[in-house]
């Protein structure tokens, strides 16, 4: 009897174990299903969050920018979907603020790696990315970056001067987004800042409340078809590559381009350009007379 009355009793004791433990995992997922579920909710009430700061500072920030800008002119040059280099002059930091308010979708900027730290950028990061370029060691990592973007479908903005101007003339372009576009097969669109050197010249922190204009030009590819460089691919006609051009003939093709940014801009080139290209003219005067 005792060994009959102590079989039941381990059964029943196994069978309340197992009960015990089915009830366990059942609270076990509960939990887990709860604490997930929960989980959930708070990153989507973030994002939203998130979502609706971000458009909330942006419609500030181009409420607040639209004080200095006077006129947009060729907008509609701007593609609304879909890849494009925007290559503008630099007259001062207003051009990322500026430029950057316009825009609703995210776009590219290219800048300076020195003025990472500098407060604005890393506010004006929230609304816009910017790829830093190391001009002591440029390196092909930036360029990677860019063409990732563009393959992406974004907007990229490059200031081929590769500084603001201290005397509000255009400098020298720097002919790296030649190869850029060539590489890409994109086209490039001219954008002139008229205004932003009397906003906030260099070496001065404080903007003053002028207005400032923004003129769009008309898309461009750099290819043989052009006009505008036909004479300058005549060698390679029907070769798009950009390895088959010298530095030189990439730097007159970036010269080109930036000349048509000048004119829409009513700008003069740097001096120290001017005296440059008189010099380089006059040597290749005096080996044709040799």
């Amino acid at each position: 009897m005792k060994t009959k009355q102590a079989k039941k009793y381990n059964i029943g004791r196994r069978k309340r174990r197992r009960g015990m433990r089915v009830r366990y995992r059942f609270m076990r997922k509960i939990i887990s299903a709860y604490r997930t579920s929960s989980l959930y909710i708070i990153k989507v009430r973030y994002r939203l969050i998130k979502r609706i700061r971000f458009k909330a500072t942006r419609l500030l920030v181009f409420l607040f920018f639209r004080l200095w800008i006077k006129e947009v002119s060729g907008f509609d040059n701007v593609p609304a979907q879909g890849p494009a280099l925007l290559v503008s002059n630099h007259l001062s930091y207003y051009d990322f603020l500026i430029l950057g308010c316009l825009f609703r979708q995210q776009i590219v900027f290219l800048a300076v790696k020195k003025i990472s730290q500098t407060f604005f950028v890393r506010w004006f990061t929230k609304m816009h990315i910017v790829v830093y370029v190391d001009r002591d060691r440029p390196g092909s990592t930036f360029f990677r970056e860019v063409l990732r973007h563009l393959e992406a479908g974004k907007l990229v903005v490059i200031y081929p001067e590769g500084t603001r101007s201290r005397t509000g003339k255009m400098l020298k372009p720097k002919p790296g987004f030649v190869k850029l576009a060539m590489v890409a097969n994109l086209p490039i669109i001219p954008i002139a800042m008229k205004g932003t050197y009397e906003i906030l010249p260099p070496h001065k922190h404080i903007p003053r409340l002028t207005k400032c204009k923004v003129i769009v030009g008309k898309r461009m590819y750099v290819s043989p078809e052009n006009p505008v460089f036909s004479d300058v691919f005549f060698q390679h006609r029907g070769d798009r590559k950009f390895r088959n051009l010298t530095a030189e003939q990439m730097q007159e093709v970036a010269i080109r381009i930036m000349d048509k940014v000048r004119m829409l801009a009513e700008e003069d080139w740097d001096d120290s350009f001017v005296e440059m290209k008189e010099q380089a003219e006059t040597e290749v005067t005096a080996e044709v007379k040799s």
